[in-house]
């Protein structure tokens, strides 16, 4: 995947994230009603769908209740999450707790000004 390149941080992949309360019909309404590709499917537990120039991830409400149905994330793929976020933290980026591990993935969460979560997300198979 080719890295959007600056002297500050590279990134290889975006995406929102939104909490959805019941996969099956949020993939079905994306995919049959919306048209949109479906790129990636892990079960119930995570799915990216391609819109022109966005990828829409879809992930369930935590049952933790941490997030709220209807929520939503900007996901940053990178190469390296600690490399990244070393990166970002010399550049005042708080972050909230440590690298969480989901094989395939891992992610490092921060907030923008306003609130916004954000999250670097290192993935070993890209695609």
């Amino acid at each position: 995947m080719q890295n959007v390149a600056s002297s500050k941080t590279q990134f290889n992949e975006s995406m929102v994230t939104i909490i959805v309360a019941d996969m099956e019909r949020s993939i079905d309404f994306y995919t049959n009603r919306l048209g949109l590709p479906l790129k990636t499917r892990y079960g119930n537990e995570f799915a990216i769908v391609e819109a022109p120039g966005v990828a829409i991830a879809l992930h369930p409400v935590p049952n933790n209740g941490r997030a709220k149905e209807g929520s939503l994330s900007i996901g940053l793929g990178v190469d390296s999450v600690e490399s990244s976020m070393k990166q970002l933290a010399e550049r005042g980026v708080t972050f909230a707790g440590d690298i969480v591990a989901d094989p395939p993935m891992r992610f490092a969460f921060f907030k923008d000004p306003d609130g916004v979560e954000l999250y670097l997300a290192e993935r070993s198979d890209w695609q």
